[in-house]
């Protein structure tokens, strides 16, 4: 009996495995703090392929209504209208469409996107032509302007959207009767540093002869329930997604901090009742996205070889319904996949809907669930972050808001707790304080009237040397005269005090608490090392030579000494910044900021001195021999990254030089 049991599980196993193996969209991915991506538990799975036995011919789009499925089947030069409750499909618009592309269907009409003969075609929902609009005869539209329409979406006041092919100004609009209403929400263009550079120095005339600065058009279009349009764009990674106002301007955050994780070749957007966004890329990737912008899952992908469910050759778009089915066109193969939420993504999305409408302590438990499913998912996180602040488990907020890496909300949750210890403690600290005032006064106090003596006496003089950092804070001019005539400092002093100089670098860009730590994950600790000790270097050798050139004094052992003991300032109080860090919050980083670059600058001002002092210049000669130094160090660099980018080439081209020579001295035996 116990065989027969462990017989019948074995066989369920795999009877779940092969299930999953067919209906699986492969992997679903999520992201985890800092952005990691991270497997997770599938989150759809595929539960029908539609038009197997349908020629589609490289169908563009799909629209759902109520039970109806609408596709725009471009190669057909039809709209195929397939009803999803009795299998049926009929089709409208055949031998008065060129290229249909987009279409969109209100509860009167059927718009139809027809870039082949640039209009917009419109029939009522029995398939009959209603309307024709074609290109806008306002003069403020302009003769030269695009007018192709390839993607549309029509709002509740009847006016028309239209992403048009090649039109870079923007989505033109049309009011009901195809009147011109302007451009709505034109992408930005991006300034390349090369190009600001051009703005300083070239002249109108030749501006305007090699800049061709234009906004990248629209790919496709959607709006939501509300009346929101959605847009996406290719090529703009980091910024593909935007979901604009009424006037247009996107309100998804773009922020250095919260950029949204996203591809460059996004083809369609689709937005479901509660706001998700769900995007899809060219080689079948699906991204799905919150209200707000931030992901949730990746799964879907690219059919390499063989047709699999889930997968796709080349996908041009999508749709979800109001039960949440999402529908992916295939327009290479001409099918259609329908994927449905699975129990993990439907716990996920009630904890998103309870999150966004400020219930975050009765998202708590929902949250708890999908936990379970995946501890590492950052949404989650951020949740159960939101939901203990509410609750005033402030210590529990700011454990899920570093794993979320939500500094500025693990930042209230750190300002609440010191804001109690600071209440539950302050008159011990204060005692404390009053104590340490006292006992620094006392021994002043002592040493003024010769009751007792403080003074120490280093005997070492390496250790002397290093000491006399300090020395430079109170007599800078007096500390390089001193360096120079060697009575104080030596090369390895120097040496002990570079690596000092290293170490609170390592300590400021890797050792900042957490609301401060800005640092990427691809930086490590070699790499901020060859970084800064390459540039010391790169200074000291430019500064001897061109000293060498302009009559400075200074030996290479005096710029190697001096520059060291320059750094005293950022060397001896950066480390306070750094521990205050760890007490300040986000709403003082203009403390840190201020206290770092005021160290910097002060540092700058040494080193300023130092060149002054160790090669007798005066001012006009310094600021000379530094910007010298400066182009030096540009020059070496350049020419390093030229070399360092050309290197394949060049081993390759000696490679080949040698193998003919080689060859020729064979050939001359």
């Amino acid at each position: 009996m116990k065989r027969i049991k462990n017989s019948l599980i074995v066989f369920f196993l795999l009877l779940n495995i092969l299930l999953f193996s067919v209906d699986s969209t492969f992997l679903t991915y999520t992201v985890a703090g800092n952005n990691i991506w991270k497997v997770t538990q599938d989150a759809y799975i595929v539960s029908e392929v539609l038009f197997r036995d349908y020629n589609l011919y490289y169908p563009e789009d799909l629209f759902i209504k109520g039970s109806k499925m609408y596709i725009a089947d471009s190669g057909n030069a039809r709209i195929v209208v397939y009803d999803m409750e009795t299998g049926e499909a009929t089709s409208i618009g055949d031998f008065k469409l060129w290229q249909p592309t987009g279409v969109f269907v209100t509860d009167e009409y059927i718009y139809v996107a027809d870039p082949g003969s640039s209009e917009v075609v419109i029939f009522n929902l029995r398939g009959e032509e209603v309307k024709r609009i074609g290109r806008p005869t306002n003069p403020i539209f302009g003769e030269t302007a695009n007018y192709k329409p390839k993607k549309l979406v029509v709002n509740k006041r009847g006016n028309l959207y239209i992403v048009s092919e090649g039109t870079f100004e923007g989505i033109i609009q049309l009011d009901k009767d195809g009147e011109f209403l302007g451009y709505f929400g034109s992408n930005l263009v991006g300034v390349t540093l090369l190009d600001k550079f051009i703005d300083l120095f070239y002249t109108r005339e030749q501006k305007e002869k090699f800049l061709h600065r234009i906004p990248k058009p629209y790919t496709n279009i959607t709006i939501d329930d509300k009346g929101l349009i959605y847009t996406v764009t290719q090529k703009e990674y980091g910024n593909a997604i935007k979901k604009h106002n009424t006037i247009g301007l996107n309100i998804l955050s773009a922020s250095k901090e919260r950029r949204m994780v996203d591809e460059d070749n996004f083809v369609d957007i689709a937005v479901d009742k509660d706001g998700r966004i769900y995007a899809l890329t060219e080689t079948g990737l699906i991204y799905e996205y919150d209200s707000e912008g931030n992901l949730i899952f990746s799964f879907g992908g690219r059919a390499i070889s063989t047709e699999r469910s889930g997968l796709f050759s080349v996908a041009s778009a999508i749709e979800i319904d109001e039960m949440g089915k999402l529908y992916v066109l295939d327009k290479e193969r001409g099918l259609v996949h329908v994927i449905v939420p699975t129990e993990y993504a439907n716990i996920l999305h009630q904890a998103l809907n309870l999150y966004e409408q400020g219930k975050y302590i009765e998202s708590k438990r929902l949250w708890e669930k999908v936990m379970t499913y995946d501890g590492y998912s950052k949404i989650a996180h951020y949740g159960l972050g939101k939901a203990y602040f509410q609750s005033a488990r402030y210590d529990k907020a700011a454990l899920h808001f570093k794993e979320a890496f939500a500094r500025r909300d693990y930042s209230d949750a750190f300002w609440e707790m010191r804001n109690n210890f600071l209440q539950k403690n302050m008159g011990i600290i204060l005692s404390l304080l009053v104590i340490i005032i006292l006992i620094f006064t006392i021994i002043d106090l002592l040493s003024r009237y010769g009751k007792i003596k403080i003074k120490f006496h280093v005997k070492n003089k390496l250790l002397s040397d290093v000491l006399y950092i300090k020395n430079i804070l109170r007599h800078p001019l007096d500390t390089f005269y001193y360096l120079q005539k060697k009575k104080h400092g030596s090369v390895l002093s120097a040496s002990i005090i570079y690596l000092m100089f290293l170490l609170v670098i390592l300590v400021d860009y890797f050792g900042r608490s957490f609301i401060f730590n800005l640092n990427t994950s691809d930086r490590n600790v070699g790499f901020v090392l060859l970084t800064s000790s390459s540039i010391l270097f790169l200074w000291i050798i430019s500064n001897w030579l061109v000293s060498s050139i302009n009559d400075g004094k200074g030996t290479l052992r005096d710029i190697y000494v001096f520059t060291a003991y320059s750094f005293a300032p950022y060397i001896l109080f950066q480390p306070l910044v750094i521990l205050s860090t760890y007490v300040l919050t986000y709403n003082e980083k203009f403390l840190i900021d201020f206290a770092s670059m005021f160290l910097i600058s002060w540092s700058a001002v040494m080193l300023f001195t130092g060149v002054k002092e160790t090669h007798d210049y005066d001012i006009k000669n310094t600021v000379k021999s530094i910007l010298f130094t400066l182009g030096w160090v540009f020059v070496i660099i350049l020419v390093y990254s030229i070399v360092y980018m050309l290197w394949d080439q060049l081993v390759e081209t000696a490679f080949s030089i040698v193998q003919e020579v080689l060859y020729r001295v064979r050939n001359i035996r």
